[in-house]
């Protein structure tokens, strides 16, 4: 009830305390990175290999060489 008080007595500072959050909240959702992943600088290497009813084991002999 206190609370409800206070904002009754102070309407005006009530006001610019909102619109300082709003224009806080904008502007920190504007500024924040839209990228969920992090960019890493390592090199990738794709590896397309059709499947062909083969066995995993066979699948693994024409990559892996010992």
């Amino acid at each position: 009830m206190w609370l409800v008080r206070l904002a009754l007595r102070r309407p005006i500072s009530v006001m610019v305390g909102v619109l300082a959050l709003l224009l806080g909240g904008w502007l920190a959702a504007r500024s924040a990175p839209a990228d969920i992943f992090p960019t890493f600088d390592v090199p990738i290497i794709y590896v397309v290999q059709p499947y062909a009813g083969m066995a995993p084991s066979q699948m693994e002999s024409q990559f892996v060489t010992y």
